[in-house]
This record gives C-alpha cells, structure tokens and sequence, in this order.
C-alpha cells in the first residue's frame, strides 16, 4: 500500500456529566459514521448535478462540477455521473476540469467493462499531460484505471496504460521505472511463478511445488495495511467456500516483526498457511517482483500464475468459474 486532532471548564464539565446521568442508555447507532458521510455526499452529488441541469450558464458552473466531479471520484460514483461528465465535456471541451470529466468517463467505461472504449479515453485524456507539474496526477490515474483493468483480467490494456503513461513522460526516471516494473509484474501473468522454498510462521518448509494440483492464491499483506484488511473478510470466505474443492492460500506479511503478525493471525483464527517475509528465509517480495499493497498472484494446478491481484467480487467470480464445488 502505497500506504500512511482541551477542554473547556471545570463547571462545564460538571453540568455535562450531570445532564449525561439523567439521559437514558444509548442504543447502539444503526448508521455508521461512513454511511453517514456516504449519504450526505449522495445529496450532495445530486443537488449540484440538479443545479447544473436547472442552471447550465451558472457563473459558477466550474465550481459546481469540480464538487461533484471530485466526489464521484472519491466514491467511484463513475457510473453513474457519466452523463454530467460527457455533458460538461461537450459544452466545455478545454473547461478547467476537463481532466476530472475524463477520469469518470474513462472509469465508467471501466466499470461496464468496455476496456477498448475506456483505453481509447484514456489515451485522449494523457495525450493533454506532459508538463512536469501533471506527472503525479497521470501516474496517480494510469495506477487506478491500470488497477481496474488488472482486477478484470485485461492485462493487455493494463500494459497498454503503462506504455501510454511512459511514453507521456520519457524524461521522467521515476515514471520510466514505475512503468517497467509493473510491466514486468503484468509479464508474470500466463508464467510459470517462481518455485520458491520458505519457512512458515511455525517453522515448517513451505515449498510451492507441493501444492501443484491446487489452485494457490499466494497474497501479500500487512496488518498495517487497511486495503488488505477490508479483503480479509472476502478471503475468508473464499477459503470457506474453495477450500475442500482444492484451493490454498498462503499469506506472505510485510510487517516489521514477526510478532505482528503471529498475534493477529491468532486473534483473527486464520487458517491457511502464512509466513513473515523478513523471516521466511526467502525474499519473497523480490521472488514475485511485488511494488506494493495489496498485491495478490493466483497459480493453476500446473504452477502458472493465471491472474494477479484479484480484489472485491472479481475474487469469487474467478474461483468460481476455476474451481467447481460438488457434484
């Protein structure tokens, strides 16, 4: 994971916890304050693209579709803002956030998994970056539309996307090796995965080779890290639903000590084999050519790495056209 706010008076304080004992038990809040947030920037979303509809010539229009367009990005909102998107670029084609009405119809195309339209999009959208003050935003949305198309399986327009990026910025030495590495990464895709030896958190020799047969998930993680720890609960139930139908999964923790990791597996009772990178006896982050967080590699039974970093409900729908269960 490219990963990481006193008081007031004495008298005050009285008369609160004074007021706070006559006040009945509170109940256990049904609304969580994320899906608090979430609601207030649904209306949000809604009452500015209504404003925008009721008044297109608003002098304040850019600043209208900049809250929205920057809200639908923050949520993933792609689809469902598109129309606005194609809208505002129609109407305002070099518009001062042109580059945010991109980023939606890029990724709503994305989310409809018409990957040739959004790499189309994409390609336009870079072809108006070069300047040196706009390589951290190209790389910033090369990495997530790259991601999304990883997710569905289309490697090809995830390298694509990495060949756009590099090409846009040839002066860059940061952007040249970003480019190469994750090249490198989606190249590992439809090989064999390296036969690797190591030690699990017990001591015991883990080798991959012995798992040949099986479907293996092999999924870099911290307990630092909250991207993998939202993905806890899915592979859970995949090893739940996979696992007696032949999928295994291994673990490998990025974290600091050891320790970390031995509690939290203990605490979570995760079942499935888990080593610490820094004492497997192997470096199994250079093995695998991971960047960075989360990073997952699923391997056939014949040893080949098939997909790579397969998130949210991508994960099931892969096992389950892979793995079939009973019967």
């Amino acid at each position: 994971m490219d990963l990481r706010r006193r008081g007031t008076s004495l008298i005050a304080l009285t008369l609160l916890a004074a007021t706070a004992a006559d006040l009945p038990a509170q109940t256990t809040p049904t609304e969580s304050v994320a899906e608090i947030q979430n609601r207030h920037d649904r209306a949000l979303v809604r009452e500015l693209g209504e404003y925008l509809i009721r008044n297109p010539k608003a002098e304040d229009r850019d600043q209208a579709y900049a809250a929205l367009f920057n809200k639908a990005i923050e949520h993933d909102w792609f689809a469902e803002n598109q129309e606005a998107a194609e809208r505002y670029l129609k109407d305002e084609p070099e518009g001062p956030v042109r580059a945010l009405a991109q980023i939606i119809t890029v990724m709503s195309r994305a989310q409809a998994k018409k990957f040739p339209d959004a790499l189309a999009r994409y390609k336009e959208l870079m072809q108006g970056l070069n300047a040196t003050d706009q390589e951290e935003f190209a790389v910033s949305f090369s990495e997530t539309f790259a991601i999304a198309a990883v997710v569905a399986g289309e490697i090809d327009v995830a390298a694509q996307v990495y060949q756009t990026l590099a090409s846009r910025f040839p002066e860059s030495a940061a952007v040249k090796q970003k480019a190469e590495n994750e090249l490198a990464r989606l190249a590992r895709v439809g090989k064999p995965a390296p036969n690797v030896e190591a030690q699990d958190l017990q001591g015991k020799t883990v080798r991959l080779a012995s798992l040949r047969g099986k479907y293996v998930l092999i999924d870099f993680w911290a307990t630092w890290c909250t991207p993998n720890l939202v993905e806890l609960p899915r592979l859970q139930e995949a090893y739940r639903k996979y696992h007696d139908a032949g999928l295994e999964i291994v673990s490998v923790s990025l974290d600091d000590t050891r320790t970390a990791v031995v509690d939290f597996v203990k605490a979570r009772k995760i079942p499935w084999t888990q080593l610490h990178n820094t004492t497997s006896g192997v470096d199994l982050i250079e093995a695998f050519g991971v960047g960075s967080i989360p990073a997952s590699y699923l391997i056939d039974p014949q040893g080949n790495v098939v997909r790579i970093d397969l998130r949210g409900g991508a994960l099931d729908e892969a096992l389950s056209r892979l793995i079939k269960i009973g019967g």
